[in-house]
């Protein structure tokens, strides 16, 4: 990415969309570019006012369609509802790979997972000083800087609590403090305390008010094994014979089932706990999961509430700069499928919400730019009146986060997933190829093609019989042009696929 580039671009939309404004008599958006304008500026020249706080909300296997904000009419969000009501919401926000280690390093690096930590599955290295759990004691991955570091560097307090599932420890990669350092659930340590998380993030808040800070606040829910800590108001909040389901769990008529991955998902249940799936009743269907997946979302919600509470009752929440998004969806069934890792929305749609009431118009919803998480890093240090680093390979959203434009000239993202998929979603279509098994180029270019307005449950793929398509062909190009341009780290024998 050419950040001189970038910035020019930027500024020239902004200068443009400025006239255009003023000609068309569109004196709110343009108050709110140059509010957007005069928070930059302070920044930037050293203003006493303080710089913003950032606060990453980071749920775990979190698909858009779950929220109400996205159209879930069944299930209770209204925490999460009113923060996009609030601010602003893309409708099309995807991971760059839709599993834990890589899409939660796409986010810290601005990099895709290829360039950033080599591969796409949840590689997590064992020895040189690891604990299995905070990752590597080395920089093998993770070469350039990350978006903690920046902001460090910048004169911000940077914290991470809750899940952290990345391959290398993070006060390497620029957090001060991990408040759940040590903490060990029940569960054996791998995965911890979800309130004990909240109450850390509050803490931390209170204490560091007067100051900037950025925290990386991860909530593990709804992610599998669906409430191991979870409160059984949750787990018994929805009936399953009244939840819905999405039309492509459907399959020749049969609602899809699988009693290994039902045992799975719900392994850390505490009245399914005594040996897996074999204590699950003998009726125990999707339904059944979806409503546990629906409990676990609905206290996702709560916990953000209880967060964005604190902040207004400490005086910080309009001087904040809020982003919820997840790691990756859920594919719970669809396409007889489960988990996650795979180009089909269920896992590759992540909410992703921006509020910052001072740059940020409330009840914005972009349907025109598919957001992805490599453009996290660049779009708040832009908020911030950072400067990018070159080394940054996602996208600059904060143009559209300002009401300058509805679309960046790229408006689609990059897709890779742990069985060797690489894709391209864009607002209206999803095309997908596969990659060799030595990961050193793409292989079979004809492997999926769908038309996401006429198809949004993905039950019509049109990679065989589009052959003569203009946009299959246009989209094909931009796959192999990025597999060809995009580098892919080089170092301790990392495994690129499952």
């Amino acid at each position: 990415m050419n950040n001189a580039k970038t910035n020019r671009r930027d500024f020239l939309a902004s200068m443009s969309f400025s006239v255009a404004a003023l000609a068309a008599g569109n004196t709110t958006v343009l108050a709110r570019n140059n509010a957007a304008q005069t928070a930059t500026n302070q920044t930037q020249n050293g203003s006493t006012d303080k710089k913003p706080n950032i606060i990453i909300i980071f749920s775990d296997q979190m698909r858009s369609f779950s929220l109400g904000c996205y159209g879930n009419r069944f299930v209770k969000t209204p925490n999460i509802d009113r923060l996009a009501e609030s601010g602003l919401r893309f409708e099309t926000a995807v991971s760059n790979s839709p599993t834990c280690v890589p899409g939660r390093s796409n986010l810290l690096s601005g990099q895709y997972c290829r360039t950033c930590v080599g591969a796409r599955a949840n590689e997590m290295t064992k020895g040189l000083g690891s604990d299995g759990l905070y990752g590597r004691n080395d920089r093998l991955k993770f070469p350039d800087i990350t978006l903690a570091e920046v902001l460090k560097k910048s004169g911000y307090k940077t914290a991470e609590v809750g899940k952290w599932h990345i391959d290398t420890k993070p006060t390497l990669l620029g957090f001060d403090e991990v408040l759940t350092e040590g903490r060990k659930s029940e569960m054996g340590g791998k995965y911890l305390n979800q309130y004990a998380d909240l109450e850390s993030v509050k803490s931390y808040v209170k204490e560091n008010k007067n100051e900037p800070f950025f925290l990386y606040y991860n909530i593990l829910s709804p992610h599998m094994p669906i409430f191991h800590d979870v409160p059984e108001k949750y787990t018994q909040m929805y009936k399953p014979e009244k939840v819905p389901l999405r039309k492509n769990v459907l399959k020749d008529g049969r609602i899809a089932y699988d009693r290994r991955w039902f045992g799975i998902y719900t392994g850390g249940l505490p009245r399914y706990r005594k040996s897996g799936n074999d204590d699950l009743p003998p009726d125990f269907s999707l339904r059944e999961l979806t409503a546990l997946y629906y409990g676990a979302v609905t206290w996702v919600d709560d916990l953000i509430g209880e967060l964005m509470s604190t902040l207004k009752a400490e005086g910080v929440e309009d001087n904040t700069i809020i982003l919820f998004a997840a790691d990756h969806g859920d594919l719970l069934g669809s396409h007889h499928l489960w988990n996650k890792a795979r180009l089909y929305d269920e896992a590759v749609r992540i909410p992703m919400i921006f509020r910052w009431p001072a740059v940020i118009k409330k009840a914005s919803v972009n349907k025109k730019q598919v957001a992805s998480l490599v453009d996290v890093m660049p779009t708040l240090l832009s908020l911030c009146g950072e400067k990018i680093p070159e080394t940054v390979q996602g996208q600059n959203l904060a143009p559209l986060l300002r009401g300058e434009t509805d679309s960046l000239e790229q408006d689609y993202a990059f897709i890779e997933t742990p069985y060797r998929e690489a894709g391209i979603r864009t607002p209206k279509h999803l095309y997908g190829a596969l990659v060799s098994e030595d990961d050193t180029a793409i292989m079979e270019d004809e492997y999926l093609f769908f038309d996401m307005e006429k198809d949004p449950y993905q039950t019509n793929n049109l990679a065989k019989t589009a052959g003569k398509s203009a946009i299959a062909k246009n989209l094909r190009q931009k796959l192999l042009e990025w597999d060809k341009n995009t580098p892919r780290l080089k170092g301790d024998h990392y495994k690129p696929w499952v």
